[in-house]
């Protein structure tokens, strides 16, 4: 292993790492190897297990390598860029749960395929923010996941979805209000 640090490759692949754990995760697998790494790691050492086990990912070649992620396919902000459903066939819809209830797009797929009769190729884009979630639909599974996921509790909370409103939409509501509240 080479003692110097390339801090470009080392953020990339921290990246990686975190895509992974958000996308490719298998839970409950990950599960036991937490339990081991409690039982067998001593709690002041397990910062640094889990920096050694980092810099020797860092130093060896990187499994599905580090490239630069271009801004459009960026997924950090919660987008699963897999599917990009036409504006014309498609819509948005609201999800009042968000990063703070640790969502990820896999995730909020399998819930509404598991509750509807939408699969993974009625989804198309998803934007998890902190508080709530923005995902596209095929127009023809919106009412039906509206209908079936709204009100219904999830991850301790009860869920709010409905259409989405526009940024437009939302400036003239505001304005709106602004207006008939000086009169």
């Amino acid at each position: 292993m080479s003692s110097r640090l390339d801090r470009e490759k080392a953020k990339g692949n921290l990246k990686v790492i975190l895509d992974r754990l958000h996308n490719n995760t298998d839970f409950s697998l990950l599960k036991d190897y937490k339990k081991l790494f409690k039982k067998e790691i001593f709690l002041f050492r397990r910062s640094d297990v889990a920096a050694w086990l980092f810099m020797y990912y860092d130093q060896k070649e990187t499994p599905g390598g580090y490239r630069k992620v271009p801004a459009q396919e960026d997924k950090s902000a919660g987008a699963d860029v897999d599917t990009v459903l036409p504006e014309d066939e498609s819509k948005r819809l609201f999800f009042s749960i968000g990063k703070n209830r640790r969502l990820y797009p896999r995730e909020l797929i399998a819930f509404i395929s598991s509750k509807t009769s939408a699969s993974k190729e009625d989804i198309g884009i998803i934007r998890i923010l902190d508080n709530y979630s923005f995902v596209q639909v095929r127009d023809t599974k919106a009412d039906e996941i509206i209908e079936a996921l709204n009100g219904i509790r999830f991850r301790g909370r009860t869920l709010a979805v409905n259409y989405a409103k526009s940024r437009e939409q939302l400036a003239m509501n505001s304005e709106q209000t602004a207006d008939s509240g000086g009169e």
